[in-house]
């Protein structure tokens, strides 16, 4: 694996994911479309797609791990039994390519995929409902 140099990164070398050539801001979008391609031929295809496209996914680079992160973000009806299923079709896509999931000319980054079906929840709203009660309580007094 190469050392990471995010200069080099995104000044004039080739990125790719899953051997198609793409720049960062369409990470998600083309891991999105690689997964569609990769998973011909496969044994449960129309679950997967059903829950691909139902599903948001993102990408964001960690520098401080040095690290691809793809988020597959479910609408909360999902089970984690849908859950579970994609891990394991994703898991036997990745086994199955002789692509990496990253690569910056030639050479594996280190990757990782997030998948969650969890309504993300807005804590500034929620503390501040609280502090209102609170208020409120102590008004009433």
């Amino acid at each position: 694996m190469t050392t990471f140099n995010s200069h080099q990164a995104v000044f004039g070398r080739m990125w790719k994911v899953f051997g198609e050539e793409g720049v960062m801001v369409q990470f998600g979008t083309l891991w999105t479309a690689r997964m569609r391609d990769l998973s011909k031929r496969r044994k449960d295809r129309d679950r997967f797609l059903a829950l691909l496209d139902s599903a948001e996914v993102t990408h964001y680079l960690d520098i401080h791990q040095k690290m691809h992160v793809f988020k597959m973000t479910l609408p909360s009806s999902c089970t984690v039994e849908d859950v579970e299923f994609l891990k394991g079709f994703v898991q036997r896509i990745l086994k199955s390519v002789e692509y990496p999931m990253v690569d910056l000319d030639g050479e594996e980054q280190r990757a990782a995929l997030i998948i969650t079906a969890e309504e993300s929840v807005d804590e500034h709203s929620e503390r501040m409902a609280n502090w209102y009660k609170q208020l409120e309580s102590m008004e009433k007094k």
